[in-house]
């Protein structure tokens, strides 16, 4: 009777154990974590999410909110906290994160994607004896674009000014909110030259203009050419509320859904245009564009957290204060 009783206890406990874990199992699947927002500023950074807004309304459990807002409007959703999930330049997310919000660095959603363009007679490369003594007007003053081309105008010996006439030895920044504002101030004739990124560089080449643009430097070129064995530089980052960076299983999905977004996105790149402009009216991505986009949104690895602290070295080495920032020492942080 004994024996029994135990044979019987014991299967009884078997069963209950078991039954507790598909009930966990099945609820760590179903689980519900109310809605998320992820927020990214038009054009490239935006192209990055851009399958997630029509084939992930949940992800992981969550519902996703997926936002798409002007590149002024970008660092208020992180320093705000509005967004869980925010891509922005790379150098303002850190700046932020090392200010104390809590966030992670997880991915380099877009690598280098900047040109300078403009007119020269028989067309083609855009060379520094070209742009010497010349007005430019640039996008993204204070982060990574403007950051990045100023660091290579110097690193070629061409000195920056902000007002008064260019010398020959000197180039004149004008710095603009986003490229539409560029492209005006070109077809003005107030600036010789524009710093903008893509697709903006391949609609204005394309676009009918009063002064033509036939003409191009590749800045992620010239960038690499100062910093041999650096084919590019982190242009926009991948910024993750941390309670969700520090969860595996949801970031799994998120960087699953992210591969399958690019995946399509440069399997179809005649489609793009159609499917951005669910997410913002004026969005438009011309074919030709689109692998000089360079999204990416790869989990980082050890070599790539290296590369991301020495760009972070060279255009971001200060504070607004103008007070260095220790940014190994700001690694765990960051990462």
């Amino acid at each position: 009777m004994k024996r029994i009783f135990k044979t019987v206890s014991v299967l009884l406990t078997v069963a209950m154990i078991a039954l507790l874990s598909v009930c966990l199992f099945a609820c760590d699947r179903t689980r519900d974590r109310g809605e998320l927002r992820f927020a990214a500023p038009q054009g490239t950074p935006a192209l990055a999410m851009l399958r997630l807004a029509e084939d992930n309304k949940k992800l992981d459990g969550a519902t996703m909110d997926y936002a798409v807002v002007a590149p002024s409007a970008i660092q208020v959703e992180m320093r705000d906290e509005r967004a869980d999930i925010v891509i922005m330049p790379i150098n303002a997310g850190a700046k932020l994160i090392n200010q104390g919000k809590n966030y992670k660095l997880v991915s380099v959603a877009v690598e280098g994607s900047l040109f300078l363009i403009g007119n020269k007679q028989g067309g083609g490369a855009i060379t520094f004896a070209d742009i010497k003594g010349k007005k430019i007007a640039c996008i993204g003053q204070n982060n990574v674009p403007g950051l990045t081309f100023e660091h290579i105008l110097k690193g070629n010996g061409i000195d920056v000014v902000y007002s008064g006439e260019p010398t020959q030895n000197q180039v004149l920044i004008s710095y603009v909110a986003e490229g539409s504002n560029a492209k005006s101030e070109y077809e003005a004739g107030r600036v010789d030259f524009m710093v903008v990124g893509e697709p903006a560089a391949t609609m204005f080449k394309s676009a009918p203009s009063s002064r033509g643009v036939n003409a191009e430097m590749n800045l992620q070129l010239q960038y690499s050419a100062l910093h041999v064995g650096a084919d590019s530089y982190p242009q926009a980052g991948l910024f993750v509320r941390t309670s969700l960076a520090n969860d595996r299983q949801f970031m799994d999905a998120l960087f699953d859904a992210l591969e399958d977004s690019k995946d399509w996105v440069e399997a179809n790149p005649a489609e793009v245009t159609a499917l951005a402009k669910k997410l913002y009216e004026s969005a438009s991505f011309p074919a030709a564009s689109i692998l000089r986009c360079a999204i990416d949104c790869d989990e980082l690895d050890n070599e790539d957290k290296d590369e991301i602290i020495a760009f972070l070295k060279i255009i971001a080495p200060t504070d607004s204060y103008g007070n260095a920032i220790d940014w190994e020492a700001a690694r765990d942080r960051l990462f």
